[in-house]
């Protein structure tokens, strides 16, 4: 009895702080080392990388951060920096997010990419559970060249027409549906997957997601075609923190990112909590006297006449039609970069008009096409991918608002393209009338 005594009083302090540190780790926790933690991705990170390259951090300085550098974001639940993270990868840096219900909508609609449900009867699942779904490579892209089948865990499914595919669910009965994209943000690129836990330990005793965690690291750290990326992998989870602003000279520069992010997560904070009852009724108020002062303030002046519009003439940019577009692509403040993108929808609507197409397709497919057709011969068709490849390079630029390619077009530019353009309508013409 003595021995069993002495045995528990060894053994018990032992549980009990066995149980305090699992009880004390949160979901998807980079330190946790229960079945929900993160700690064996950190492992197999630094197996990848070593030791010294990667850092789990709850608090980043984003003045610390160099394009060499890349960002593995998992579950954030506060909201990101979206303009500082797009500065980062447009300089060369890299962002992979795993990110399913949290707050990475933003991030993710900067870019074009949407959340969309994936398919309610997958093709393949574990336990016949369609929560379960198991995922596939979508194509050769390099970041799943070696990995298998993926479980999944209550995932969403992402939608990007032009961004490169990675991982889909495919649907039994119903469409397909894409998990994860990539693609070039300026010098970087970004990787989106729509399951937060998918690396968390307890899903990595399956080989495909073990497969998969090593692949997303060496993507994030592998280099680049402008050097060599030696830097560090930052792995963020849940209600991290951000500070500064990446590549800030001064002081001001960190100040004006540091008020920007608290008004965001004021607003996000308000949007999702709502406003305290006190606040709701002293700003109904404030907008109801500012009703009264400005009803008692325009009440007393007297109406003036305005001409009717429709003896106004309409000038020339506000018509509509071939006018109206011509009269604002000739201002000279108009971006010669949008008479590109003109020329590239009229080529594009032609061609595909032809081909009886309701909508033209990416521009490798509408050659092809305009290929088999007999429209366009081998080195025509050839000729008008690249063509549409580099307008399409144009195209991402504008959306991106990249002031220094938009202004690097002149009309020298616009006039050669012009007349590539207008061969090929010429040919395409001859070819089909």
């Amino acid at each position: 009895m003595t021995l069993l005594v002495t045995l528990w009083t060894l053994v018990c302090p032992l549980f009990l702080m066995l149980a305090a540190g699992t009880a004390g780790a949160s979901p998807l926790d980079p330190k946790g080392q229960d079945w929900e933690g993160l700690s064996q991705l950190v492992g197999i990170a630094q197996a990848e990388l070593g030791v010294g390259r990667v850092a789990a951090l709850t608090r980043l300085d984003l003045s610390n951060l160099h394009k060499e550098d890349a960002l593995f974001i998992v579950h954030p639940t506060m909201a990101l920096d979206v303009d500082e993270l797009s500065t980062f990868m447009r300089a060369g840096g890299r962002v992979v997010i795993l990110d399913d219900y949290g707050t990475g909508d933003e991030l993710l609609a900067r870019f074009g990419i949407r959340r969309v449900p994936l398919p309610s009867r997958p093709a393949e699942m574990l336990r016949d559970n369609p929560a379960l779904a198991i995922a596939e490579p979508a194509s050769n892209h390099a970041t799943v060249r070696d990995v298998g089948r993926v479980v999944l865990n209550h995932a969403t499914g992402l939608d990007h027409k032009a961004l490169s595919a990675v991982l889909v669910v495919r649907g039994q009965g119903e469409p397909d549906v894409l998990l994860s994209v990539a693609g070039a943000v300026g010098q970087g690129r970004l990787l989106a997957v729509g399951d937060s836990s998918v690396l968390m330990n307890s899903m990595l005793r399956y080989p495909g997601n073990r497969a998969l965690a090593a692949a997303l690291v060496r993507y994030a750290a592998e280099d680049d075609t402008w050097g060599r990326r030696d830097g560090k992998l930052f792995i963020l989870a849940n209600d991290f923190e951000t500070t500064g602003a990446f590549g800030a000279d001064s002081r001001l520069g960190g100040v004006l990112g540091e008020v920007s992010r608290t008004l965001e997560e004021a607003l996000e904070s308000l949007r999702r909590d709502g406003m305290p009852q006190l606040a709701a009724y002293l700003l109904a108020l404030a907008v109801g006297l500012g009703v009264i002062g400005w009803t008692s303030t325009r009440a007393g002046h007297p109406h003036r006449a305005v001409a009717p519009r429709f003896i106004k003439p309409a000038a020339v940019a506000a018509q509509g039609g071939i006018a109206g577009r011509a009269a604002v692509l000739a201002a000279p403040g108009t971006p010669r970069m949008l008479a590109m993108l003109e020329m590239k929808s009229a080529l594009e609507e032609d061609i595909a008009t032809r081909l009886g197409l309701e909508r033209p397709p990416p521009g490798d497919e509408l050659a092809k096409r305009a290929r088999a057709a007999g429209l366009l011969d081998a080195g025509q068709a050839e000729a008008l991918a690249r063509l549409l490849k580099t307008l399409a390079d144009m195209e991402n630029a504008f959306s991106m608002h990249q002031r220094r390619k938009i202004d690097r077009v002149r009309d020298a530019d616009v006039q050669a393209v012009a007349a590539r353009v207008r061969d090929l309508l010429e040919a395409v013409g001859r070819a089909h009338p």
